[in-house]
């Protein structure tokens, strides 16, 4: 899998919070339905509808953290299914402007910060590994911003883990980092399904295969997925690499 190469939401699902646990009640208010269409953004056009209550949000609160990088994380999956480069880039590009203000209000949110690395790394896709060498010190810098403030966040651990695989090691890649770093979004976040086939596949690199094949057994588990919408994606994958394993 490639860090800068991603299939639309599938080759590097993000990590799915519905709320920071550093949202008063006061401004997470109107929050719920926008949050349950974006986790069930598979359905009809859920995700359009998240789009849209959330742009309302923003014309009344402009400076809420909370609607902010909840708009920036739903335009990054509209600019997930965007084919075409130089829209799909506009998209990724607002979205990170949405972030990084939701980053200026509030720091101390760790999914502002999350999603803001995600937006980065989307344009990093379009870009190519050698352009965006400076993307990716943002990835880095944004995803060790979430541990710093939520260490069990097994998304953040994924993006490192993944990015740490590809990248060449004169940059920082490291094959040693990358599995620690899969084995800690797998073990902190066992409902974070989008770890499982990453971690099965940097253990089959590594000769390991009995595990490889003990975590992606692990998935057909898993009762209540972080993120429902991609959760069949998950497990499709799975079994697909459970076949190349056998």
């Amino acid at each position: 899998m490639n860090i800068l190469l991603l299939a639309a939401g599938l080759l590097w699902p993000a990590f799915q919070p519905v709320s920071s646990a550093a949202e008063a009640p006061a401004a997470s208010a109107g929050l719920d339905e926008p949050d349950r269409l974006y986790l069930h953004r598979h359905q009809g056009d859920n995700l359009d509808a998240a789009v849209r209550r959330l742009e309302a949000l923003s014309e009344g609160r402009p400076v809420d953290p909370a609607v902010l990088w909840r708009l920036g994380r739903c335009l990054v999956r509209v600019g997930e299914r965007i084919s075409a480069k130089k829209p799909r880039l506009a998209v990724f590009t607002r979205a990170q402007g949405l972030l990084e203000k939701a980053v200026e209000l509030d720091g101390s949110n760790p999914d502002a910060h999350y999603w803001l690395g995600v937006s980065v790394g989307r344009q990093g896709q379009l870009r190519g590994v050698f352009k965006s060498l400076s993307l990716v010190k943002v990835m880095r810098r944004e995803m060790e911003a979430v541990l710093k403030l939520d260490p069990r966040h097994g998304g953040a651990h994924h993006v490192l883990g993944e990015m740490y695989r590809e990248l060449p090691g004169f940059v920082g890649g490291s094959r040693k980092k990358s599995l620690r770093e899969l084995e800690l979004a797998f073990e902190l976040a066992p409902d974070y399904t989008a770890s499982y086939a990453a971690l099965a596949e940097a253990y089959r690199d590594a000769g390991e295969k009995d595990k490889a094949r003990a975590v992606l057994n692990r998935i057909f588990e898993v009762k209540a997925p972080e993120d429902p919408a991609e959760f069949e994606d998950n497990l499709k994958e799975a079994r697909l690499l459970l076949e190349k394993l056998d």
